[in-house]
């Protein structure tokens, strides 16, 4: 019987070890600051001077002077470095920013998420102006599409956009190193006037990415081989048991 019952808490821990658990690990734009100080993210336009000590991610256009019509992109880097998906599977992910400022003539914007091919360092060295990290920022593999409707300004409700299988990938891929998401309105005309998200913004506040996990179905044993394991225990005592009458 003891034997059985060792048998039956063998098979007991197997489940539980099969189970596993869930888990949530969180990075933040302010790990890892390429620039003491300063959050990794910022924005990009292809006419604005900008500086890389500058952590507002603007998302948009704004009337200039002049008449003339500006236009921003957004990005938001995070280091990866300690992201370890051994026997894992990257279930979710999720962008979490402060909302900060909301302009448009309209009820809602559209923002869309890019993959980035700039290398992190280069990203966040954001002085001066650049056209091509300007298009690579909206640009590329998509990591969803959001439609915002208009909302009032704060410096600590956040706004969350849940990533696509597209940036699951990446982020698997990605792990031990630097990720980077791009931003763009994709709403926007340009020339129509003032159209953005996350005006006034800083490094201030929450700017996160949010990621769950779950054990990867491979080191989950098949049901018909816990059922086998069982039956194999059950017949062995009964064997036992009849040797043990005789």
């Amino acid at each position: 019987m003891k034997a059985l019952f060792t048998g039956f808490c063998l098979i007991a821990l197997v489940l539980c070890s099969a189970r596993g658990e869930a888990s949530t690990i969180i990075f933040n734009t302010s790990d890892s600051q390429f620039d003491a100080g300063v959050d990794n993210q910022g924005w990009w336009s292809p006419t604005v001077d900008n500086a890389s000590t500058n952590d507002n991610y603007l998302t948009g256009e704004l009337v200039g002077d002049e008449f003339t019509f500006d236009l921003f992109r957004s990005f938001f880097t995070f280091d990866l470095s300690t992201l370890n998906l051994s026997g894992q599977t990257l279930t979710s992910a999720t962008l979490e920013v402060v909302r900060y400022g909301f302009e448009s003539s309209g009820p809602s914007e559209t923002l869309e998420l890019f993959d980035v091919s700039t290398p992190a360092a280069t990203l966040n060295n954001n002085a001066g102006t650049s056209a091509a990290i300007f298009a690579d920022l909206g640009s590329g593999s998509s990591y969803g599409s959001f439609l915002v409707p208009a909302y009032a300004f704060s410096t600590s409700v956040t706004l969350t956009f849940s990533l696509n299988a597209s940036a699951l990938a990446d982020i698997a891929t990605g792990a031990g190193g630097f990720f980077s998401i791009g931003g763009s309105l994709q709403s926007i005309s340009p020339g129509g006037g003032d159209a953005f998200l996350f005006g006034g913004s800083s490094g201030a506040g929450i700017q996160r990415l949010i990621l769950e996990t779950a054990p990867a179905a491979s080191t989950v044993p098949e049901p018909t081989s816990i059922l086998l394991l069982g039956s194999g225990l059950v017949g062995a005592y009964r064997v036992r048991e009849r040797r043990q009458s005789r």
